[in-house]
């Protein structure tokens, strides 16, 4: 059982099965391969196309088939990005067991013309499998990080909201820079992922994504996402969401929403760079 909220950053190949552990929050993933998942994706934003193939390879992580996973995100997609990022608040499900999983992030990846993907996640996740922390090889903490992968991180109440803050960016030499803070913490370089872990992200990312994924047995209760409502004044929120260019310009706004079953999870409607999103779980896949 899961009973507080960390720091994490995970190296994860989706090709290998990760041993058992209990994982937490703040992550990278290389993610290898590609599966073809039923998802929703609006028609009026970049990428909205191709959203199915890049989502599927990160969220649907080979570790065989009796897990499956849902996401309700928007992102960039088809473009040439050199970072992105925002603003999330956080909370505790002391509930998580077994091979559940439920994480808030933002997602930068480069999908290959192979079509496999390099892809790189940051946020916070509760969770009972998987590589944790530095145990995972890759990413180069920073000696002066504000936040370290494995640090607790304050849980949101109905009476007092706690975030967390979030920006990934390509620096000149091609390494990738994670940059948080929190309310008590002073913004600083938490660590980078090294250039030469990655192909095509070695380049630039083709895919930018915010919001919440959540991972189950099939068989089982899917887990409650975000604060466990559906988007509403209640439920867990992205603001400040911003993705670079290939000219280097913060753009905000113009993407596609991405849900798996809006039974489950949902967005709500993307105004002044916030959204809401979550939802309570109970899906059951089979």
């Amino acid at each position: 059982m899961v009973n507080r909220v960390t720091l994490l950053v995970l190296l994860l190949t989706l090709l290998c099965i990760q041993s058992q552990g209990t994982r937490h929050n703040l992550e990278l993933e290389t993610a290898t391969s590609a599966s073809g998942d039923d998802l929703t994706a609006s028609q009026d934003a970049p990428g909205s196309a191709n959203v199915a193939s890049s989502l599927s390879a990160i969220f649907q992580p080979q570790l065989g088939d009796f897990l499956s996973s849902y996401f309700a995100v928007y992102q960039a997609a088809n473009g040439a990005y050199f970072g992105g990022g925002g603003r999330f608040d956080i909370y505790g499900h002391p509930n998580v067991t077994g091979h559940d999983t439920i994480t808030t992030a933002v997602w930068i990846v480069g999908e290959r013309d192979d079509r496999t993907l390099d892809a790189i996640q940051a946020g916070w996740h509760a969770a009972d499998l998987g590589c944790s922390n530095t145990a995972c090889e890759g990413f180069v903490k920073s000696d002066t990080a504000p936040i370290s992968p494995g640090d607790a991180l304050p849980i949101s109440t109905p009476d007092e909201i706690h975030e967390l803050i979030m920006w990934i960016e390509k620096d000149e030499t091609g390494d990738w820079w994670l940059y948080a803070s929190t309310e008590s913490t002073a913004s600083g370089k938490v660590g980078h992922w090294p250039k030469s872990l990655f192909s095509k992200l070695a380049q630039n990312a083709t895919v930018v994504s915010y919001g919440g994924f959540v991972q189950v047995k099939k068989g089982s209760v899917s887990p409650p996402m975000g604060s466990g409502h559906f988007p509403n004044d209640t439920a867990a929120f992205f603001s400040n969401v911003e993705y670079v260019d290939e000219f280097g310009r913060k753009i905000a706004g113009n993407l596609a929403a991405v849900v798996t079953d809006k039974n489950c999870y949902d967005v709500g409607n993307m105004g002044d760079a916030t959204f809401f999103y979550g939802g309570p779980g109970g899906c059951v896949p089979v």
